[in-house]
């Protein structure tokens, strides 16, 4: 049996622990992100011509976009700038691409990281005066899941074909002596 003073201080300390860390904050972490931007436009009315009259439908730009993160919780925050892209005489790829009329956009994303692999998030990004009427708004949005890649388990390490697995183990062959050696390893 345990005595009563030793069993109420016990519960105190831990109780104490307990509450101090509620009381901490999560810290929040600001995470800044450039990204560029590449779509195409159907416009509803005519679309605007380059100076040899050819089609410019294709939208590039660049987006700045600061993210505030706590715990499994993003949200971001961006300006950029978005524009029709004039096509290059001849269709050359290595010509420099040139943008004409281009707009301020606004975008805000939300994201969630449901376990280590997986996130779910939200995109909405917007543009004001794009295309050919001046009063036209450009809008985008994205509601989706991703998941990080598989790890490649299949490669080379120290002269030796290998695979890694989940469980942390390592199976590799190895020439050896005239044969081939084979080993696995882990660690416990």
């Amino acid at each position: 049996m345990v005595p009563a003073w030793c069993a109420e201080t016990v519960t105190g300390i831990v109780g104490e622990n307990i509450a101090a860390q509620q009381r901490r904050a999560t810290p929040l972490t600001i995470t800044p992100e450039v990204s560029t931007v590449r779509a195409r436009l159907l416009p509803a009315g005519p679309a605007p011509l380059a100076s040899d009259g050819r089609l410019m439908s294709e939208l590039a730009g660049v987006n700045y976009r600061v993210w505030v993160s706590s715990g499994r919780a993003d949200m971001g925050v961006g300006l950029g700038a978005l524009g029709h892209v004039v096509p290059p005489p001849f269709r050359r790829i290595e010509e420099p691409v040139a943008l004409a009329g281009a707009s301020p956009t606004l975008s805000v994303g939300l994201r969630y990281r449901v376990t280590s692999e997986s996130a779910v998030y939200a995109d909405a990004s917007g543009a004001y005066g794009i295309g050919a009427d001046p009063n036209a708004n450009y809008l985008n949005t994205k509601v989706g899941m991703e998941w990080k890649p598989a790890k490649h388990g299949v490669g080379f390490e120290r002269g030796a074909i290998g695979i890694h697995f989940d469980s942390g183990y390592r199976l590799s062959v190895k020439p050896r002596h005239g044969g081939l050696g084979l080993y696995l390893r882990g660690q416990f």
